[in-house]
This record gives structure tokens, C-alpha cells and sequence, in this order.
């Protein structure tokens, strides 16, 4: 189930590791974000940001192993001051996923289909083919139709940042783990037992 919430934090130590989706490690209030996806214009931000002051970030989590994006930042002690993160709600994007999901759909029905279908008509062939194409193609109206209802949600979502909840990151990060501190050597043990005297 995604998920939708701002809180007050401060984003340092942004590395990109995925040139194709836009997707970051961090540090978020002192925590390790693996996977944090946002555009160039609030990853630019964000680099030159004050590091003194908290900016309130609106995170979308979509769920199912993704990774959370961050949907809008404003900065600290600018009130009046919004960065959107605009590939979220873009309508270009929304068409794109909702015929891609359509189509994924199509042929997924075609590929697990096509032989149950194909062998309960057995050698009559022609009622079953006009079968699989009516049920292929409903079934891809229907995950589209579906698909296009999420993303026109979420757009719909990102358009009332007000109306979000506060929520908590504890839940997408995990504790740093410093590894530039030397680990303890261990101390040899104090001879305690007396050396026997050689004798002449």
C-alpha cells in the first residue's frame, strides 16, 4: 500500500547510484536511505542546501520494493517557498505506465493462457483463438483502466501536499554504521605466572 507524509529532517552524504532512474544513497537525520529516488533540480537543492537548518520533505513510498521518493522539499525558513517534484504527476509519464501496463497485461494473458485455452478446444482451433483475443484484450483494458486510475490518484495526491500526515522514516532507513572507527585491538594478557630461575 504506498504510502504519503512529510516530516522535518536534514538530507547529507547524496550519492547517486542509479544514472537511469535518478535513485540516491543518504543520510537522513543522522540515518542510511539506500534507495531514495527524486529529480536533478531537488537533488541540486538539496546538495547546496543549508546543512544547519531542517526542510520539510514530502516523501511518497510507493510500495512493493521500490524505492521512496521524495516528492517535494521546502526549504528551511522559507515559508512561501516550494520545490515539486514534477516527474511524479507528469502527464507524459501517467499515459506512458498506463499503456505499458495495458500491454503487459495483454500479452501476460496470451503467454499463460494460450495453451489451457488452446487445448480445452483441442483441434478446433477457431472458437478458441477468437476466445483468448476477447479475454486478452479485456483483461488489458482493465489492468490499464486500473493502472490509469492509480496514477491519476497519485497526481491528484501531489497536487494537495497540505493534506498529507506527518509520519515517520524509521521504517525506510537504518541506523549508520560508522566503519572509518579502528576496531579495538586485543590487549595481550599480563604474564602473571613467575619464569622459572635457570639453575647453573
Amino acid at each position: 500500500m504506498p504510502k504519503f507524509f512529510y516530516t522535518d529532517c536534514v538530507i547529507t552524504d547524496l550519492k547517486q547510484i542509479d544514472f537511469h532512474r535518478d535513485e540516491f544513497t543518504a543520510r537522513i537525520n543522522g540515518r542510511t536511505a539506500k534507495r531514495l529516488a527524486m529529480t536533478h533540480d531537488l537533488y541540486h537543492h538539496l546538495m547546496g542546501a543549508d546543512r544547519s537548518g531542517k526542510s520539510r520533505v514530502w516523501f511518497y513510498a510507493p510500495g512493493f520494493n521500490k524505492a521512496l521518493v521524495i516528492a517535494a522539499v521546502r526549504p528551511a525558513g522559507q515559508e512561501h517557498s516550494l520545490l515539486r517534484n514534477r516527474a511524479i504527476s507528469s502527464p507524459y509519464k501517467m499515459l506512458f505506465r498506463t499503456l505499458l501496463a495495458g500491454v503487459l497485461a495483454w500479452f501476460a494473458t496470451w503467454a499463460l493462457l494460450a495453451i489451457p485455452v488452446l487445448t480445452w478446444y483441442g483441434a478446433n482451433a477457431q472458437k478458441g483463438v477468437p476466445l483468448l483475443e476477447t479475454l486478452s484484450l479485456q483483461i488489458g483494458m482493465g489492468v490499464a483502466l486500473l493502472s490509469f486510475c492509480y496514477w491519476l490518484w497519485v497526481r491528484v495526491k501531489m497536487h494537495r501536499l497540505e493534506r498529507w500526515q506527518a509520519g515517520d522514516l524509521t521504517p525506510y532507513t537504518q541506523a549508520h554504521i560508522s566503519t572509518s572507527e579502528p576496531t579495538p585491538q586485543a590487549i595481550p594478557k599480563a604474564v602473571t605466572e613467575p619464569t622459572p630461575e635457570l639453575v647453573d
